[in-house]
């Protein structure tokens, strides 16, 4: 259990320091610091971000367009995503944020003419890449953003209706016992296909949790912007399930990774913020968040509360010789503590901040900004710069869950001096420590956030840009100088995701304001609709 009285110096002093709006149920909701006006830009820093996103963009743009993902050591492309261009879609908002305009119409004219209704597809990308998406540019295009006539009319429109058009086709998936949707479809025999999770030998048809219960902000979204709420009640139908878990979890809240789609029961018990779960907890309070009065929003903040105080009971921690240090720890499949983390868990910091400010509940505010800061160090302490992927740490006894890395001299030296150590070295573009440095940022208004976002970018720069063709490219190993080899891959994701995060730090702090903007676990802007200030509902 974490004493949130001894969390991380730079998270307490913020919070004393900064004065908080007053954020009692009466009244709306202001999430982001009250910036003065024309404050806190740095401009030259985002420019770089933006020449960042360009020069990759002409790389895939001269040897993937318009597969799904750019191989930046073979130069070419390949399809991996459904073959629909998933750096065209995943990166459009980033491009229409930064104001690119000719790569804008590049990217909604492809978008006008993709057929979205062939292949076997696997749903959780579909909805969160490609929904999220188009809907995400429909809304900035149509919100004042971007002056009327800038792009052509009827690509814009096309982008809500290629977005109707993909969730239609994938409602079938939700065709299954429980209302959890399956992991695949066929789109030519609305055929499903399922996962296996096997447990002690029984084979079950499943889902990870993650996956069916991240549709909510997308389907809801969908529903409001066409008049179907066909779409919210398939969401909703699958989240009720998930919120009412079965067999109850070790600690209230805090679910396993798989779930029964024939049953809707959870399989496991091995829950965190951890990939497999991590995004099922991220859309709780977002979908809150987005509307307030729905008629499911209590129940989901009301489980995310639940979630964050065992959280903060049971597996938010603090390693061995190292309180300035905060984790939050995965448990294994039978519910027990490990002592591990991925990066995927890194966001939870910028969730926490989130829905902490939002709910007024200043003691999350500061375990996020504890988690975010302890992110952040994991780059700080590797040879790269960089970040690893997976890490683990000595517990309070000075113990970890596997006995092999208890006896390990070179995991020992590395933990003594740092805190942590790491499992797996691979660095893939990652999002999420980013994206809680600009939830820290922007909810803090402090500008040690920026300047942390501004040494992971130059480090970025500096090692994955190997190459004047290609500027980019996923690594081998955080651990070695400039993260190794270059990894011949690079995620569409970090169009959508790492780069517009980078973007928004430096940017004045009313783009894409978080309290007028919801963001899907892809790093897509969708309008709020009611509850903050901002809104005026």
């Amino acid at each position: 259990m974490v004493n949130l009285n001894k969390v991380a110096s730079t998270a307490t002093a913020l919070i004393v320091q900064l004065g908080w709006t007053d954020l009692s149920d009466s009244g709306c909701k202001q999430i982001q610091h009250q910036f003065s006006a024309g404050t806190n830009s740095q401009a030259w820093r985002a420019e770089a971000v933006k020449e960042a996103y360009v020069k990759l963009w002409d790389a895939y743009d001269r040897f993937a367009y318009p597969n799904d993902t750019l191989l930046p050591r073979d130069q070419t492309g390949m399809n991996d995503l459904f073959g629909w261009g998933a750096s065209i879609v995943d990166g459009l908002d980033t491009a229409i944020v930064m104001n690119l305009t000719g790569i804008v119409s590049e990217q909604l004219k492809h978008i006008a003419t993709v057929d979205f209704t062939y292949g076997l597809l696997g749903a959780f990308d579909a909805i969160i890449r490609y929904v999220g998406g188009l809907l995400s540019a429909y809304d900035l295009l149509t919100s004042g953003l971007v002056s009327n006539g800038t792009y052509n009319e009827i690509h814009v429109a096309a982008l809500l209706k290629q977005a109707d058009v993909l969730s239609k086709k994938l409602k079938p998936t939700f065709n299954t016992p429980s209302g959890v949707p399956a992991t695949f479809v066929n789109f030519t025999t609305n055929e499903l296909e399922n996962a296996i999770f096997t447990v002690n030998g029984t084979d079950h048809r499943s889902r990870v949790t993650a996956e069916a219960g991240t549709i909510m902000l997308e389907w809801h979204r969908l529903s409001d912007l066409i008049g179907d709420n066909s779409y919210r009640e398939l969401a909703d139908k699958a989240e009720s399930i998930l919120i009412h878990p079965v067999p109850p979890p070790r600690y209230p809240g805090l679910v396993g990774s798989h779930v029964d789609t024939d049953t809707g029961n959870y399989l496991s018990f091995d829950s965190g913020w951890q990939s497999g779960v991590d995004s099922f907890y991220e859309y709780l309070i977002k979908s809150h968040i987005y509307d307030p009065s729905a008629d499911t929003a209590t129940a989901y903040k009301d489980f995310w509360l639940t979630t964050v105080d065992s959280t903060i009971d049971h597996i938010a921690l603090h390693p061995y010789g190292f309180d300035s240090l905060t984790f939050l720890s995965q448990l294994n499949e039978t519910g027990d503590l490990i002592w591990q983390m991925d990066d995927y868990a890194c966001f939870a910091g910028g969730n926490l901040i989130l829905g902490g400010k939002y709910l007024g509940r200043e003691d999350i505010v500061q375990l996020g900004l504890a988690v975010t800061d302890s992110c952040h160090q994991t780059f700080n302490t590797t040879t790269s710069g960089l970040n690893p992927i997976q890490f683990a740490w000595y517990n309070k006894e000075n113990k970890c869950s596997n006995p092999s890395y208890d006896q390990d001299p070179t995991l020992r030296a590395f933990a003594k001096e740092n805190g942590y150590f790491i499992l797996n070295g691979i660095w893939a573009g990652f999002p999420e420590p980013v994206e809680s440095l600009a939830y820290a940022y922007r909810v803090t208004g402090d500008g040690i956030w920026q300047d942390y976002a501004w040494e992971i970018f130059q480090t970025i720069q500096k090692d994955a840009n190997r190459s004047k063709d290609v500027p980019f490219g996923d690594l081998e190993d955080v651990r070695k100088p400039l993260g190794g080899e270059l990894v011949d891959y690079v995620p569409s994701y970090y169009f959508a995701e790492t780069l517009k995060y980078l973007y928004m730090i430096f940017s004045p702090p009313d783009l894409l304001s978080f309290d007028e903007w919801v963001f899907n676990t892809e790093g897509h802007p969708l309008r709020i609709q009611k509850g903050t200030c901002a809104t005026g509902k």
